[in-house]
């Protein structure tokens, strides 16, 4: 049986610009340990997975972000050294994307940062009854609030 949560609505907003600012203050711990963005690491493991097979525009649409930020995120893997952007000899508009040796070892580090992150966060005691919230559920529970409150109908 599925278990729900109470959320008071006088505390929503505060809690949700809470969660903004730790996400974004994570974000930051994560730039400045690992010398790449979020994103940027979000691409590095995207073209892992797929070497040789995707380009800056397939990349775009497969993580839900901008075209114009995976290009800037690219460029500057690039230009670190982290990402090779080669052509195809059939369509030279075409330029699939892999990592170089360095890029694979930076997106193991980061991968074995974000599962050290994981586990203190599943080790974490959030609520103050002594149970825990996972972030399974906090990401459930923000998914199921953003997918009812449109801005077309903000009563839902």
């Amino acid at each position: 049986m599925a278990k729900s949560k109470v959320v008071h609505a006088e505390s929503f907003f505060e809690s949700y610009m809470e969660l903004k600012r730790e996400l974004e203050k994570s974000a930051t711990r994560f730039q400045r340990a690992m010398g790449i963005s979020v994103d940027q690491y979000a691409i590095l493991h995207h073209i892992l997975e797929n070497p040789g097979k995707l380009t800056s525009a397939t990349v775009a649409d497969s993580r839900g972000i901008s075209r114009a930020a995976v290009s800037r995120g690219i460029s500057q893997l690039i230009r670190r050294g982290y990402v090779l952007q080669s052509y195809q000899t059939s369509d030279r508009r075409v330029r699939p994307l892999s990592l170089t040796t360095t890029g694979e070892d930076l997106e193991r580090a980061c991968h074995d940062l974000l599962v050290k992150s994981a586990k203190v966060m599943s080790e974490a005691t959030i609520m103050d009854d002594g149970s825990q919230l996972t972030v399974g559920e906090l990401t459930q529970m923000l998914a199921t609030a953003t997918a009812k409150l449109t801005p077309e109908s903000p009563e839902a």
